[in-house]
């Protein structure tokens, strides 16, 4: 498989990808369900399946825009479609909320920033690229 530039990595909300972003990062949460007693002579044993899968995206950059810190900020818009797109590879794409939203400035000629992290609902299904 051919390598892929981090500029190739994207996070969208609906069809528009998210301004300014500078790191964009994917984690795949696959809980497990432990079923380990006292027979088990303290090994740990997993039942056969997974207890709760859920993808959660993170995002930062440079603050263009007020379309995340308004989002973040309304209690009523709790979830919206979002896409993180790895070039050639493939997508995920899904109903996702927003967790955590930071935003700060720097001192002088510094860019103020944002970091944000974001939450599945729902099955995020996967989609291979052709």
């Amino acid at each position: 498989m051919a390598a892929v530039a981090g500029r190739s990595v994207r996070i969208a909300l609906g069809a528009t990808d998210i301004a300014g972003a500078k790191m964009d990062g994917l984690t795949i949460n696959r809980e497990h369900i432990d079923i380990t007693d006292k027979d088990d002579a303290g090994i740990r044993t997993l039942l056969d399946g997974i207890g709760t899968h859920s993808v959660e995206m993170t995002v930062s950059g440079v603050i263009k825009g007020s379309t995340l810190i308004a989002w973040a900020e309304d209690e009523t818009d709790v979830l919206n479609t979002m896409t993180f797109d790895i070039a050639t590879i493939g997508s995920y794409t899904g109903s996702f909320g927003i967790s955590t939203f930071e935003h700060s400035g720097g001192e002088g000629a510094e860019a103020g920033t944002f970091s944000a992290t974001f939450v599945s609902s729902g099955a995020i299904p996967w989609t291979a690229a052709v």
